[in-house]
């Protein structure tokens, strides 16, 4: 397994992810009769690369995505502006999911319209703090890991 130590390694990674999830709310948005297959059929391969590059990039962002008792103050501080900022993408998913739901009142099955893209909004929102971290990171110090086995 390739490391991601670099800026550049977890920036490809969070777009990956960013787009699994425009796949999987594009999928959302098309979850209707007509063209139910087709949105199915780009759901579960945008979710299987969303919540895998998520994932991934929960192990790469290290230490800021652990808990408050592992982390020193730069590490609490960096985790902490990567769920403030998270809290506000949240809040426009929100605005966003809002948005649809005034749209889908006026179509059939509109409750599952809205659960649908309710949840792929959610699923979205809960990897902005990893998706922040990977984007904003500067790169390891190579000699931190002076004398450590590559994994």
């Amino acid at each position: 397994m390739t490391t991601t130590r670099t800026r550049s390694d977890r920036r490809r990674l969070a777009v990956a992810a960013v787009i699994g999830h425009l796949v999987v709310i594009a999928g959302a948005a098309l979850l209707r009769e007509p063209t139910l297959w087709f949105a199915v059929g780009l759901m579960g391969p945008g979710l299987c690369l969303c919540v895998g590059t998520a994932a991934v990039l929960r192990k790469a962002v290290g230490r800021p995505g652990s808990a408050a008792k592992d982390l020193d103050e730069r590490e609490l501080l960096l985790r902490n502006r990567a769920h403030y900022a998270a809290f506000q993408g949240i809040c426009v998913l929100m605005l966003v999911d809002l948005g649809y739901g005034l749209y889908a009142a006026g179509q059939p099955d509109s409750g599952s319209l809205l659960s649908a893209m309710t949840a792929a909004l959610f699923v979205f929102g809960t990897s902005l703090p990893a998706l922040w971290l990977a984007w904003r990171l500067p790169d390891d110090d190579p000699e931190d890991f002076e004398g450590v086995a590559p994994a």
